[in-house]
């Protein structure tokens, strides 16, 4: 069987048949100790005008450790109060961080759509980003994919109404991820159900997978 590769999750386990990438936020080092694979980043939903600055300079740290092969989860969140300003310069810096560590992004977006693809066409564009959680629209995603973003899929797989479903049919398997995102299902099941939504067996599903993380992160 090959690996099961979980790119987002915020709290560990033990994964003996795959690959976890274990999100850290500022303030959660203990995190650190764990043997496994890390993303680093300042989420829209923790920034405050008082702290952020010194999370950044925490993420920034963070970031050079070989063990943190992506920066983020970061991005744009028009869902909250957070202002947006400083949304906005929260997300540049940590792309700038992504550039300079030649580290692939993880990016949260809610109703930012639009403002992260305007991003996206003035970045790096031979650098990764993958857009966790995937929720959107077809033209979105193929627009994004031909941007060089990789989108991940997780619970709402199991939601057929849900707009990342019907997409998820569709996608070139070259541009995916699956997560589990601590939303109550283990990996194996993500895994079960995506097969089965694209229509092919979870062994070629996770070959394919695996192709793709070694190719977005350089990992074998």
């Amino acid at each position: 069987m090959a690996e099961l590769i979980d790119i987002h999750a915020h709290n560990y386990y033990t994964c003996p048949n795959g690959i976890l990438l274990l999100n850290v936020f500022p303030g959660e080092d203990e995190k650190l100790a764990h043997r496994c694979y890390f993303s680093a980043g300042l989420h829209p939903w923790h920034i405050r005008q008082d702290t952020f600055e010194s999370n950044l300079l925490w993420v920034e740290q963070i970031a050079a450790d070989e063990r943190v092969i992506a920066v983020g989860e970061t991005g744009l969140d028009k869902a909250i109060q957070v202002p947006w300003p400083l949304q906005v310069a929260v997300f540049e810096k940590q792309l700038v961080l992504a550039e300079n560590f030649r580290k692939p992004l993880i990016i949260h977006c809610v109703r930012s759509y639009s403002e992260i693809l305007a991003y996206r066409s003035k970045s790096d564009q031979k650098l990764p980003w993958i857009f966790h959680w995937f929720n959107a629209s077809p033209e979105i995603a193929n627009e994004l994919i031909r941007k060089n973003c990789y989108l991940s899929f997780g619970h709402t797989l199991f939601n057929e109404k849900s707009k990342a479903f019907h997409v998820f049919k569709t996608l070139p398997t070259g541009c995916i991820f699956l997560e589990t995102d601590d939303a109550g299902f283990t990996i194996q099941q993500i895994y079960e159900r995506a097969a089965q939504v694209r229509g092919i067996t979870t062994e070629t599903l996770a070959r394919q997978i695996k192709e793709n993380f070694t190719t977005c992160f350089g990992i074998y």
